[in-house]
């Protein structure tokens, strides 16, 4: 088992005298030690922005298949198709949508709680 560091816990952490603070309020460290854990929720790579676009693709490659299993006058597969694709692409782009608005959000309220506004 690792030993227990202050800098295990960065909201406990009290940075030395003389350590350079930034504006954002975590202390400067080699590796970015110290950064709040809603800093790395609002990245583009967080797990939570991950259904959105997957979900948009499969849209896209159904509405592919759709035109596909048209083109052989499957009238039935065709449909079943289209329905996916439509439904696929309107709840992608919209948890897509939905989570670019808690982006937003965090950010102005994390500007208010900084006082920038």
């Amino acid at each position: 088992m690792l030993p227990v560091t202050p800098y295990a816990y960065p909201v406990a952490h009290i940075p030395p005298d003389g350590a350079h603070i930034p504006r954002g309020g975590t202390p400067n460290r080699p590796g970015g030690a110290g950064r709040p854990p809603d800093e790395t929720a609002n990245r583009p790579t967080a797990i939570q922005n991950l259904p959105g676009p997957i979900l948009t693709a499969a849209g896209i490659v159904s509405i592919a298949l759709t035109l596909t299993t048209a083109g052989y006058g499957e009238l039935a597969w065709s449909a079943l198709c289209g329905l996916t694709g439509v439904l696929c692409l309107r709840f992608g782009i919209g948890l897509m949508v939905l989570e670019q608005d808690r982006i937003k959000a965090a950010k102005v309220q994390d500007r208010a709680h900084h006082g920038d506004i």
